[in-house]
């Protein structure tokens, strides 16, 4: 009797110790579920607002919750409009003003009146520098104020700046045919070079501010040359000189690794200052339109011949190594790129394609009246006439 009681004992206390930890195991259960669910709302909210404010690279979307009402935006005039992008704001050039903007909401950053007859913005990272070519009037700006503005003794040929705030230009000159300058932010000239052997009529700094090119027209035995000459700060002349019959010089362009030299009729670059890379030989290829990536590489669009319906458009590297290439059924009127993504503008339609693939991803219908267009995150933001406006 006395053995089946304590064996009645032991069975209670069993019960009650497996009640007590199963009582324990579904408490811990409840408080993973809990756990899993809080966290799956959590990840539902971080992936939300993930996508609606961050992009595909992990740069914030700037243009997230655009304020309505605020586009069209007006601008002063319709003559001579020009479309930058600038570290997340665009940069809008006007016959007469430039005008630094929040693409969210407008507000204006830095906005003067330049009165230049005949203005030129040339950007790099968060400075541009304004200039008046054919006159004496430049000014150097960074994305919020001026850094300073200046009048030059002889008329300026061509300018450019780096992303540290130095910039270079060209002048026509009393005793030369032109003088090059470098200039730093605190308006130090760092280099001074005289020029004879023809008219610069294209400059360009590397990232750093220190590496420098120029390119000058000259006749040679009856024909016309163009040469493209290298020098960094400190050089006393050129370090490298290289010559192209019959080629205008639409651009020069820094990247880290090297120099772009886009002509109306053939594709080069240039690294280490000294080393020639043809892409395209001049008297090739018909330019069409070029861009930069965010990484400064470029974007060339070229036919083979000019009235060619066909079109190629490829992705340089700045040994000249042709990464992309994409066969377009017609001529686009401007190629942009802001993040991995390009953007081509044709006379009725914006397309977008993948940077890295040349997938076509995206496509927006618009009028011949639009002269620029930049994608940024969802929207493309173009210039149509007198107004900045947004397509979505």
């Amino acid at each position: 009797m006395a053995s089946n009681q304590r064996e009645n004992e032991r069975k209670t206390k069993k019960l009650k110790k497996e009640a007590r930890l199963q009582r324990i195991i579904w408490g811990i259960i409840i408080f993973i579920t809990i756990i899993l669910i809080a966290m799956k709302v959590v990840e539902a909210d971080f992936n939300s607002i993930k996508d609606k404010y961050i992009d595909e690279n992990g740069k914030i979307n700037v243009t997230a919750d655009i304020e309505s009402g605020v586009y069209p935006y007006q601008l002063d005039s319709s003559g001579g409009v020009k479309l930058y992008y600038q570290s997340d704001k665009l940069n809008v050039l006007t016959s007469s003003s430039c005008t630094v903007i929040n693409p969210k909401d407008t507000t204006n950053l830095n906005s003067f009146v330049h009165g230049y007859a005949n203005p030129v913005v040339k950007t790099a990272g968060n400075y541009f520098v304004t200039f008046d070519q054919g006159s004496t009037k430049m000014r150097l700006d960074n994305l919020k104020k001026c850094e300073f503005d200046m009048t030059t003794e002889y008329p300026i040929l061509c300018a450019n700046v780096s992303k540290t705030g130095n910039f270079i230009y060209a002048t026509t000159a009393k005793d030369n045919k032109a003088t090059l300058y470098v200039v730093n932010k605190s308006h130090k000239t760092l280099l001074k070079h005289e020029f004879n052997d023809g008219y610069i009529v294209s400059v360009a700094v590397d990232p750093t501010g220190k590496r420098c090119a120029f390119a000058a027209i000259n006749s040679k035995n009856a024909k016309f040359i163009t040469t493209v000459y290298t020098i960094n700060i400190g050089d006393e002349g050129e370090r490298a000189s290289f010559e192209f019959e019959g080629t205008n010089v639409l651009d020069l362009h820094y990247c880290d690794n090297g120099l772009y030299f886009v002509g109306d009729n053939g594709l080069y670059t240039v690294t280490s200052q000294k080393k020639l890379h043809e892409v395209l030989k001049s008297g090739t290829a018909n330019t069409v339109c070029f861009g930069y990536t965010r990484d400064d590489e470029l974007l060339y669009v070229y036919s083979d011949y000019s009235s060619a319906n066909e079109n190629h458009l490829i992705n340089v590297s700045p040994s000249g190594r042709k990464r992309k290439k994409i066969e377009l059924s017609k001529k686009p009127k401007a190629v942009t790129s802001v993040s991995n993504e390009i953007c081509l503008l044709f006379t009725n339609e914006i397309k977008i394609y993948s940077l890295t693939s040349g997938e076509e991803k995206d496509s927006f219908k618009c009028d011949d009246g639009v002269s620029s267009a930049y994608k940024l995150s969802s929207r493309v933001f173009i210039i149509k006439g007198q107004q900045l406006d947004v397509i979505d």
